[in-house]
Protein backbone atom coordinates (compact mmCIF):
# COMPACT_ATOMS: atom_id res chain seq x y z
CA UNK A 1 0.00 0.00 0.00
CA UNK A 2 1.66 3.41 -1.31
CA UNK A 3 1.72 6.18 1.35
CA UNK A 4 -1.17 8.63 -0.54
CA UNK A 5 -3.74 4.85 -0.11
CA UNK A 6 -2.44 4.89 3.65
CA UNK A 7 -3.31 8.38 4.72
CA UNK A 8 -6.49 8.56 2.27
CA UNK A 9 -7.78 4.92 4.21
CA UNK A 10 -7.08 6.59 7.32
CA UNK A 11 -8.72 9.80 6.62
CA UNK A 12 -11.97 7.65 5.14
CA UNK A 13 -11.85 5.92 8.20
CA UNK A 14 -12.18 9.35 10.14
CA UNK A 15 -14.86 10.35 8.33
CA UNK A 16 -16.93 7.26 8.64
CA UNK A 17 -16.77 7.81 12.68
CA UNK A 18 -17.44 11.09 12.45
CA UNK A 19 -20.70 10.53 10.29
CA UNK A 20 -21.79 7.62 13.28
CA UNK A 21 -21.21 10.26 15.91
CA UNK A 22 -23.60 12.82 13.71
CA UNK A 23 -26.42 10.05 13.02
CA UNK A 24 -25.97 9.15 16.63
CA UNK A 25 -26.16 12.75 17.56
CA UNK A 26 -29.44 13.30 15.71
CA UNK A 27 -30.94 10.07 17.46
CA UNK A 28 -30.09 11.13 20.64
CA UNK A 29 -32.28 13.90 20.86
CA UNK A 30 -34.42 11.89 23.00
CA UNK A 31 -32.16 11.74 25.94
CA UNK A 32 -32.68 15.00 28.54
CA UNK A 33 -30.50 15.84 31.14
CA UNK A 34 -27.21 14.55 32.38
CA UNK A 35 -27.61 11.98 29.46
CA UNK A 36 -27.57 14.48 26.52
CA UNK A 37 -24.87 16.45 28.44
CA UNK A 38 -22.93 13.64 28.71
CA UNK A 39 -23.31 12.42 25.04
CA UNK A 40 -22.53 16.03 23.68
CA UNK A 41 -19.66 16.40 25.78
CA UNK A 42 -18.11 13.10 24.56
CA UNK A 43 -19.48 14.09 20.98
CA UNK A 44 -17.25 17.05 21.39
CA UNK A 45 -14.30 15.41 22.80
CA UNK A 46 -14.25 13.26 19.99
CA UNK A 47 -15.25 15.63 17.02
CA UNK A 48 -11.68 17.46 18.67
CA UNK A 49 -9.80 14.36 18.47
CA UNK A 50 -10.79 13.06 14.87
CA UNK A 51 -10.17 16.80 13.73
CA UNK A 52 -6.48 16.66 15.55
CA UNK A 53 -5.56 13.11 13.80
CA UNK A 54 -7.14 14.74 10.33
CA UNK A 55 -4.35 17.74 10.66
CA UNK A 56 -1.77 15.24 11.83
CA UNK A 57 -2.50 13.20 8.92
CA UNK A 58 -2.11 16.05 6.51
CA UNK A 59 0.85 17.05 8.86
CA UNK A 60 2.40 13.30 8.09
CA UNK A 61 1.37 13.34 4.36
CA UNK A 62 3.60 16.30 3.66
CA UNK A 63 6.40 14.85 5.98
CA UNK A 64 6.00 11.26 4.47
CA UNK A 65 6.26 12.80 1.21
CA UNK A 66 10.02 14.07 1.89
CA UNK A 67 10.65 10.72 3.44
CA UNK A 68 8.85 8.60 1.14
CA UNK A 69 11.29 10.58 -1.81
CA UNK A 70 14.23 9.54 0.40
CA UNK A 71 13.36 6.04 0.71
CA UNK A 72 12.66 6.10 -2.69
CA UNK A 73 15.34 6.60 -3.96
CA UNK A 74 17.46 4.29 -1.26
CA UNK A 75 15.37 1.77 -2.37
CA UNK A 76 16.19 2.44 -5.86
CA UNK A 77 19.76 2.80 -5.52
CA UNK A 78 19.76 -0.50 -3.27
CA UNK A 79 17.95 -2.15 -6.29
CA UNK A 80 20.34 -1.28 -8.72
CA UNK A 81 23.24 -2.57 -6.19
CA UNK A 82 21.61 -5.75 -5.70
CA UNK A 83 20.70 -6.22 -9.68
CA UNK A 84 24.28 -5.45 -10.37
CA UNK A 85 25.44 -8.11 -7.84
CA UNK A 86 22.84 -10.72 -8.69
CA UNK A 87 23.95 -10.59 -12.43
CA UNK A 88 28.12 -10.56 -11.59
CA UNK A 89 26.73 -13.54 -9.62
CA UNK A 90 24.85 -15.08 -12.19
CA UNK A 91 27.74 -14.55 -15.09
CA UNK A 92 30.12 -16.64 -13.20
CA UNK A 93 27.48 -19.66 -13.17
CA UNK A 94 26.15 -19.11 -16.95
CA UNK A 95 27.11 -21.31 -19.29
Amino acid sequence: MTKDKMIAEAKKQLDSFQKEIDELKESSSHLSGDMKKQFDTGAKELKSLYKEADEKFDKLKDKAEENYNEVKDFIELSNKALKHSFNYFMSHYKK
